[in-house]
């Protein structure tokens, strides 16, 4: 027999009880910092996991402060198009990287270089060229004794959407922005630094449920979608009594299913991050990596389910002690139920556009200011 599921819970407010908790653990339980890099101190903890869950569409944007929508979206398709100069998000009125930026907005090789454009240089013979350059390798220069100096780029992004296409289950789905060798040319070396992608196989069952959520989710904010299209089409049947529901759900098949075009698999991804400005960053970080996990989902046909966060230094910065006060009196908002919609048409990593992203259902306290510790 198979147990009846409300398509509407509370998991926003878990998402953000995950995050106070944290924040609560740091203010009863932190260490403080006898030396720290911006001279501002900090009290912190260290090795901290979190979880936030993605079933229906969900971003894990708090509600006890407002995460503001626009920098966000900004920042990620600043991410996914590769960029290190600030000019992108200077013309689309963002100027969070400003701080560590050169007179003409260069940051060096940060993220959005590791991602799509990593670079894996070689010294070779002509021999080792010829049994490696299908990896895309191209000649840069030759040295006196012969050998070759050999360069290319690796797009670890597109990496991990050709395997969620093709190899799923592969477990080498990772990126990295932490490249050793470039470090001192980087404004600022990365904080959130390692990227990884799970994918499995959905059972009938919970494939229709988690299908089901999101299409609930797009029809109370009146998005038209195949989602909503299928919640409509079995709403009829969710809705019965248990033993009409119940006879419906043991006959349900994956070919069924492939009729309404829902994915029949499942992601979860995770971040690690070695330094963690937990009360103005980490809220920013935890709803970005989701939004990207929803959407290579969305590209790769899964359905997102979870993301993990996982902190190396995990800490609150002194002088954002007056704002960690505000924030830890208020009450979490229980109709906040954040959800984020991509247009249908998109299938590839360059469509990602900020301004095609929408954002439904997000509830929060007002914002609270802090200083960012350069």
């Amino acid at each position: 027999m198979t147990e009846k599921k409300s398509p509407k819970n509370n998991l926003s407010l878990i998402n953000d009880e995950s995050y106070r908790d944290i924040v609560a653990d740091i203010v009863v339980n932190g260490f403080p910092s006898s030396s720290e890099r911006t001279g501002v101190g900090t009290s912190g903890i260290s090795f901290i996991p979190s979880f936030y869950y993605l079933n229906g569409g969900l971003v894990p944007m708090i509600s006890g402060k407002a995460v503001n929508q626009h920098p966000l979206l900004v920042e990620l398709e600043w991410y996914f198009r590769g960029l290190t100069n600030v000019r992108f998000l200077n013309e689309n009125g963002v100027k969070i990287w400003d701080l560590w930026a050169n007179e003409n907005g260069d940051l060096g090789p940060v993220y959005g270089k590791q991602w799509r454009k990593w670079r894996d240089t070689r010294v070779v013979t002509p021999e080792q060229f010829e049994q490696i350059k299908h990896r895309g390798y191209v000649v840069d220069g030759e040295l006196t004794d012969g050998r070759l100096v050999v360069t290319r780029e690796i797009d670890q992004l597109q990496r991990i959407v050709d395997n969620l296409r093709n190899d799923p289950e592969n477990r080498r789905n990772i990126m990295l922005a932490w490249n050793v060798g470039e470090l001192e040319d980087m404004a600022l070396p990365p904080c959130h630094f390692a990227f990884g992608a799970w994918s499995r196989e959905l059972d009938p069952v919970n494939r229709l449920m988690m299908a089901f959520n999101i299409g609930v989710n797009h029809i109370d904010h009146n998005v038209d979608s195949k989602y909503a299209s299928f919640a409509l089409a079995i709403k009829p049947v969710m809705e019965s009594n248990n033993h009409d529901y119940n006879c419906f759900m043991d006959g349900l098949t994956h070919k069924w299913l492939d009729h309404y075009n829902i994915p029949r698999r499942v992601l979860n991804t995770g971040m690690v991050q070695r330094s963690v400005d937990t009360f103005v960053g980490m809220p920013f970080n935890i709803a970005g990596y989701s939004i990207i996990t929803h959407f290579l989902a969305h590209i790769t046909d899964h359905m997102a389910a979870g993301f993990s966060h996982f902190g190396f230094d995990v800490h609150l910065y002194n002088n954002h002690a007056e704002g960690v006060d505000t924030y830890m009196k208020r009450e979490d908002i229980a109709e906040n139920d954040p959800i984020v919609v991509f247009p249908e048409s998109w299938k590839e990593l360059s469509d990602f556009n900020w301004q095609g992203i929408s954002i439904f259902g997000y509830q929060s306290h007002p914002w609270i200011k802090a200083p960012v510790a350069k």
